[in-house]
């Protein structure tokens, strides 16, 4: 299962450029653009090296116990509005445990689901959301009578059923800073006690590479009067069939934007918890989006009726000047709008630029550049048009 995980993730990156425009790191609280649409793809192996009682002390694993989790996951995020943006996911998973009498192991699809985030608005840097999510497990486990029932050489793949949640996000920018909280109340699968979830996280950002580093973890509510939990075939670990479980989780990691893909790496290590792994995580992840409409699109589709053809003569060395062919004698007159495109003979047609005529002679004009809608560098020759 573990290979078929593998190829799927590969599949995806390798066909990412296909369809891909644009991809970044959004924060919780950040939403897509309009029609847009975000595919993310992540994988991540945990293995534990010690379990959490009830009360939170750290037991070693008997000698010969190991257990391995692999996730992959895959989500598709789409922008219905500038304020509303749904999604859904699914999650693969590979489960390995052995003890001293059996090695046993179980892959499968392990849950399916959707999310939908609103944008609850924006104070100065900060951005607020409110989101609601659901999800059900593709699996049932089987619950023995006793422990003497539960068969030793069988491994569930998680806990069992529907799990359901509402997060508050929020996300501060001052670029090169990024600060992104998310805060969740839970109701877990297999009845778990409710939760809250919670990830702070602060990220740096350098041209194409940004490191980060932050904190997530399970704060439990309690809920599970019962010290007995019903019998499962759940290995050596109690991440699976807990019993009011909390875990501590911090971790490092960096992005890398390359053409339209944005790689992530994580480590992240479960130093604290109750009724859980202690134990280590290794993060793989790529994503990319689409543009959608944007305030530029709309401005780049939209139609305009021009009175001026000109081309450009001369640009400044910062190229925020533009000199053009044309001026009084054809009516052009200071404040005059101008759109800057390329043109070939091939028929292209790329909106570059626009701006206002900044001075006007006879026979020529100074257009200040006030809008690039991407990074060609204008030249001579490009078409000046007015509106």
């Amino acid at each position: 299962m573990s290979k078929i995980l593998v190829l799927l993730f590969l599949g995806i990156f390798f066909t990412s450029n296909v369809f891909a425009e644009k991809s970044h790191h959004r924060g919780g609280a950040e939403f897509l653009n309009k029609e847009a649409y975000s595919i993310k793809a992540d994988t991540s192996l945990f293995s534990s090296t010690a379990i959490f009682d009830q009360d939170g002390k750290d037991q070693a694993l008997a000698d010969g116990d190991s257990f391995t989790m692999l996730d992959a996951n895959f989500k598709i995020s789409y922008g219905l509005s500038p304020k509303i943006e749904p999604a859904i996911f699914l999650k693969l998973r590979s489960v390995k445990a052995q003890n001293q009498s059996f090695s046993e192991s179980n892959s499968g699809p392990e849950s399916l689901g959707a999310e939908c985030k609103f944008l609850l608005g924006t104070s100065g840097r900060i951005h607020y959301a409110f989101g609601v999510h659901y999800l059900q497990t593709l699996y049932t486990n089987t619950v023995y009578s006793n422990q003497i029932s539960v068969q030793p050489d069988t491994i569930i793949l998680g806990d069992d059923g529907k799990q359901y949640g509402v997060s508050l996000f929020t996300t501060y920018n001052n670029h090169p800073w990024k600060v992104d909280t998310t805060i969740s109340y839970v109701s877990p699968p297999n009845n778990l006690s409710s939760e809250i979830d919670y990830k702070f996280e602060g990220q740096y950002f350098f041209s194409k590479l940004s490191l980060l580093g932050g904190v997530e973890g399970i704060y439990s509510l309690e809920s599970n009067k019962s010290v007995q939990r019903p019998w499962q075939a759940r290995g050596p670990t109690n991440i699976f069939n807990s019993y009011n479980r909390q875990t501590v989780a911090p971790y490092i990691g960096l992005n890398f934007m390359f053409d339209n893909v944005l790689l992530s790496l994580k480590g992240q290590s479960v130093f604290s918890g109750q009724s859980t792994d202690k134990g280590n995580l290794i993060g793989l992840g790529l994503s990319w989006s689409s543009t959608g409409i944007t305030e530029d699109s709309k401005i780049i589709n939209s139609f305009k009726e021009y009175h001026i053809e000109a081309s450009v003569l001369k640009v400044s060395a910062r190229g925020n000047f533009i000199k053009i062919d044309q001026g009084l004698a054809t009516d052009v007159e200071k404040g005059a709008k101008f759109d800057i495109y390329q043109t070939d003979y091939f028929g292209g047609n790329i909106l570059v630029g626009a701006g206002v005529v900044y001075d006007v002679g006879a026979d020529w004009a100074v257009i200040k550049l006030s809008k690039k809608f991407n990074e060609i560098n204008i030249k001579p020759g490009f078409a000046a048009r007015g509106y």
